[in-house]
């Protein structure tokens, strides 16, 4: 007949009582929480800094010819957001072909790139 010694502290002497599911339960809830939170706010981050202006530029800058789209000069546009190239070449190339159009922007400006609020050179 043997006799079974139970030594305190080791598994499977009893089981832990429910507070510690609780708090085991809290700190994965919290843990989790915390994960989302800073993934939120990194996201939110990266979406509303496009180029070092804030999301809202549109809104504070003042309103004028050049910010509703309209020709400056006969041959400056100020570009917008979401203008490309090629928006603005389908918007002005009149009888010319658009492609040549576009080719013509490209020379006329130095290159590809655009800016808000940047004065375009209409070919």
């Amino acid at each position: 007949m043997a006799i079974a010694v139970v030594i305190p502290g080791q598994f499977g002497d009893r089981r832990p009582i429910w507070q510690v599911y609780a708090r085991r339960r809290l700190m994965a809830m919290l843990t989790l929480a915390a994960i989302v939170l800073v993934l939120f706010i990194g996201a939110g981050h990266v979406v509303a800094n496009r180029g070092g202006a804030p999301a809202s530029a549109s809104a504070i800058r003042p309103v004028s010819a050049a910010a509703t789209g309209a020709p400056i000069a006969d041959n400056v546009y100020i570009v917008q957001a979401g203008d490309t190239l090629w928006s603005i070449g389908q918007r002005f190339h009149g009888h010319t072909a658009l492609a040549d159009y576009v080719d013509a922007l490209v020379s006329t400006n130095g290159g590809t790139r655009l800016q808000i609020s940047q004065p375009l050179v209409l070919p």
